[in-house]
């Protein structure tokens, strides 16, 4: 590693830690551009740095959204049913799509065949494409949603409500596996739209669930295989020279970033939100089109 790195690693943790405490988001939209862009220097191929990538960042999500809980719980702030009702079925939404990435699709009945093979579908450009949908998607909702004041508590049935929980489960879990952010880029528009939560429970809410969906596709990429090794020390794909360093100013940021939201208002946090977004967003399509 460069002495730069040792400098830089840190400062993108507080970053992204910094964001996800204040937003909710998990702060992979700080740590993705990031690292496939460290990955991507050792030559490996385009379905090995998304595979490298999302594990990474899965692991860094999963280290601000644990901060999260710890603050919540020491706070009496943490929802312990919706974390769960939200968060069990999301993380068995991610694990079997992470399995999906590493392995590709089923080609026999055979599950050992199928665990022994090698996904390739997955590639970097589908990966870019993919996490661009999203944050396009998390940028709209932060400049046109509607603020906390415009919005209602819902107290429709409770069948309604579980199965919008169960939707909002579903589709966080697929995003962690498929985009590497946390989940909250789906989830805090959700809880708005679906459930009339305002900004603040939404954010809070996001943050507590990260860990579950981020937990058993984590698992699966440590105790992988790869196909292809890059110089650094790594179990599996998590590379530890750089996630070690990212994750622990995310643990002491992530709780400050929490402590900050509480002084700013809801639309400042909107639009700190969408700005880094639409940073992340530009850099992204400069790297497609020049790549």
């Amino acid at each position: 590693m460069e002495w730069y790195e040792w400098l830089l690693l840190p400062l993108i943790g507080a970053l992204g830690g910094f964001l996800a405490g204040m937003l909710g988001v998990g702060g992979g939209i700080i740590f993705i551009p990031l690292l496939t862009w460290l990955i991507g220097r050792h030559g490996v191929s385009d379905t090995e740095v998304v595979k490298f990538t999302l594990a990474n960042s899965i692991f860094l999500v999963f280290v601000s959204g644990l901060s999260g809980i710890i603050r919540q719980s020491k706070r009496g702030e943490l929802n312990v049913r919706n974390m769960l009702v939200i968060g069990i079925p999301g993380a068995l939404t991610a694990w079997v799509w992470s399995l999906l990435i590493k392995h590709g699709f089923p080609a026999t009945a055979n599950l050992s065949d199928w665990f022994q093979q090698q996904g390739h579908w997955y590639e970097k450009d589908r990966f870019q494409m993919v996490f661009l949908c999203f944050l396009l998607l998390s940028i709209a909702n932060m400049l046109l949603g509607k603020s906390h004041m415009d919005i209602t508590a819902e107290n429709g049935p409770q069948q309604n409500r579980t199965f919008k929980f169960l939707a909002v489960s579903l589709l966080a879990g697929t995003v962690v596996s498929l985009s590497g952010l946390g989940g909250g880029v789906i989830m805090v528009p959700l809880f708005r739209i679906l459930l009339k939560m305002p900004m603040r429970q939404a954010t809070t809410l996001s943050l507590s669930i990260i860990p579950l969906l981020s937990a058993a596709p984590l698992i699966s990429y440590i105790s992988s295989n790869t196909a292809e090794s890059i110089p650094p020390f790594h179990s599996g794909y998590v590379v530890w020279p750089y996630a070690l360093p990212i994750a622990c100013a995310v643990a002491v940021f992530a709780i400050l970033g929490q402590k900050t939201a509480s002084l700013v208002s809801e639309k400042t946090l909107r639009i700190i939100f969408a700005t880094l977004s639409a940073i992340v967003l530009i850099t992204t399509l400069y790297d497609i089109f020049n790549s």
